[in-house]
């Protein structure tokens, strides 16, 4: 199967970005370079080029069949276990890597893949993390993420329920959480990429706040003097974050994606 015909199927299925998908799934089966790729069509003769395409086809993440995704400046492995790192998230590490002290202690809260955890560790010397998720399946993902970006021996994970079980013992500079969000009645309306991710990392209850009601009411007595709890949050949910913070009396902060719509929050303890 050569590229163009690969981008076609893909085009068919209803893929936007059929010939960018195309050239990278025959860059991984093949490891040719993507950028000698642009402008040639060779043909791959490998049945795994042909599975991965049908794969596509029937909208499996791409990020899945490739099996890892660029976040920050780290590369991670993924798995239907976990949520794949999107591009917003890095907005929430950026700002803990750019305003935590050298050697903070952070709690990573819903870690998924761990790409929150690893990445504010790996770029904030002498940090250190405790990062916690419901899923033995996810936490396997990050544990060997953590391993494959060096910081193993400075990232715990601990398998625990955010919204029942007991906060973990300690204090921390900030807790760091890219939560479940998702309306319940929004869920069903995503595409169809997103039903292949796992249900549970989405979807945060009848207005999504669930978690963020009750990490803020649960988990901020943990922050030290000065820390602060950072959410990523969906672009309608800046006056929902505003009012939880309100009703623990802590301020907030909320910062902008590059499309210019509410993406992280701060939140902080007034003083």
């Amino acid at each position: 199967m050569r590229i163009s015909e690969a981008a076609r199927l893909l085009r068919e299925a209803g893929i936007s970005t059929y010939r960018e998908e195309a050239r990278r799934l025959f860059s991984h089966i093949e490891g040719a370079p993507e950028y000698t790729l642009i402008a040639s069509d060779p043909e791959s003769t490998s049945e795994a080029f042909a599975e991965a395409v049908e794969r596509r086809c029937k909208r499996e993440p791409l990020q899945y069949i490739i099996g890892e995704v660029g976040f920050y400046k780290e590369t991670y492995k993924v798995t239907p276990d976990c949520l794949i790192p999107r591009e917003d998230t890095e907005i929430l590490v950026d700002y803990a890597v750019k305003n935590l002290p050298r050697g903070a202690r952070v709690l990573d809260l819903c870690t998924g893949s761990g790409c929150i955890a690893v990445s504010t560790v790996k770029n904030l010397p002498k940090s250190t993390a405790l990062a916690l998720d419901i899923s033995e399946g996810a936490l396997s993902v990050a544990r060997e993420n953590a391993e494959k970006n060096g910081v193993s021996h400075r990232v715990d994970f601990i398998l625990r329920d955010v919204l029942s079980d007991a906060a973990p013992s300690g204090s921390f500079d900030a807790i760091l959480s890219n939560p479940p969000y998702v309306k319940d009645s929004v869920y069903p309306e995503l595409e169809a990429e997103v039903h292949r991710e796992p249900r549970i990392a989405f979807v945060g209850g009848e207005d999504g706040g669930d978690f963020y009601r009750h990490i803020t009411k649960a988990y901020s007595g943990s922050l030290k003097e000065g820390g602060f709890i950072a959410f990523e949050i969906g672009y309608d949910q800046r006056s929902l974050i505003e009012d939880i913070a309100r009703a623990e009396n802590m301020t907030c902060e909320v910062r902008l994606d590059l499309s210019g719509h509410p993406r992280v929050a701060i939140l902080r303890h007034k003083s």
